[in-house]
């Protein structure tokens, strides 16, 4: 009996192992594709040359606090793995400030070759500043990095800047960011009406000696005056920024001088200084004392453009915004 039983339950474990040898193994899950599995190479022209990213960048350094603040923007805080040049800052836009405060500094000033390669950057985002004898963009490109350089004059290439930045890093904020801008700079289009005679208006960034040094053409400063309604009476320049003569700017006359306002060049230094000055207090600006102060970032292209023309168009036309 027991050997009957024996042979029985060999026979079942025979049957069974049988059945399982049959049975379909469960499917491998396929892994969840991801935006950077889809990506199409994105191409575009800056510094005067044709780039294409054919990958999404990881690792993003960001010179100037205007290129900062536009990765916020556009929701791309987290790719940006170093910051610098903060001592071009007075703190970030309020709707901005959790998301720049929590990217580590790499630089409180100009960023050095080294700082920028060693911190591991695949895309710098740079102010034109910040390139010179000691930092090129060649350089950085040899290193392996995307260089894309903060440099527009007005709002048009401002707005393509954005979208780049956009389609590089797939953001979805792009055209909603823009949007708001355009709808900003429609108000105060609207409040300022038809203007027959511009404010003329002085930028002083910093005495250079004997000299002023100043805003010109193909700059984003003077591009926000005009849409604020006034005119750089230094936009005929060839340079974006240069230095004039007192007598130069004493011959024009403007009603309202811009000030820039930063760290070792400060407002009030320069407002003490144009009185003090035998030429210069005769200015009608300086005599009714019809200055406008400005930060540093606030006249590097990005958010900030839009916030400086109403700063402008307010100070040049209260009386339209009361």
């Amino acid at each position: 009996m027991k050997r009957i039983i024996a042979i029985l339950l060999a026979l079942c474990l025979a049957l069974s192992a049988a059945a399982c040898s049959t049975e379909k193994p469960l499917p491998t899950a396929e892994p969840t594709p991801t935006m950077e599995d889809s990506y199409k190479p994105v191409s575009f022209l800056n510094h005067g040359v044709r780039i294409t990213v054919a990958s999404m960048p990881q690792m993003v350094v960001t010179a100037g606090p205007n290129c900062t603040e536009v990765f916020c923007a556009l929701g791309l805080g987290d790719k940006v793995i170093g910051k610098s040049m903060e001592n071009h800052s007075n703190g970030a836009l309020a709707r901005y400030k959790d998301a720049v405060d929590a990217i580590p500094t790499l630089s409180v000033g100009y960023p050095t070759a080294k700082q920028i390669i060693d911190s591991g950057c695949e895309f710098l985002y740079a102010s034109s500043w910040i390139f010179n004898d000691k930092l090129s963009v060649t350089e950085l490109e040899k290193a392996g990095i995307t260089v894309y350089v903060s440099e527009a004059s007005d709002f048009d290439s401002l707005f393509a800047e954005l979208r780049d930045i956009g389609k590089v890093f797939l953001s979805g904020r792009t055209e909603q960011v823009i949007s708001e801008q355009n709808t900003q700079l429609e108000a105060v289009k609207n409040a300022l009406g038809e203007i027959t005679e511009p404010k003329t208006v002085f930028v002083l960034d910093s005495f250079i000696g004997d000299k002023l040094f100043t805003a010109g053409s193909g700059n984003i400063e003077t591009a926000c005056i005009e849409t604020a309604g006034g005119v750089n009476i230094f936009a005929e320049l060839e340079k974006p920024w240069d230095a004039v003569e007192k007598s130069e700017l004493i011959a024009l006359n403007p009603e309202y001088i811009v000030i820039h306002d930063y760290s070792g060049s400060e407002y009030d230094a320069k407002v003490t200084a144009l009185k003090a000055d035998p030429e210069l207090n005769t200015l009608d600006a300086v005599q009714n004392e019809r200055f406008i102060r400005l930060s540093l970032e606030d006249i590097m292209p990005g958010m900030r453009s839009v916030p400086t023309v109403q700063t402008l168009a307010k100070a040049l036309y209260a009386e339209k915004f009361n």
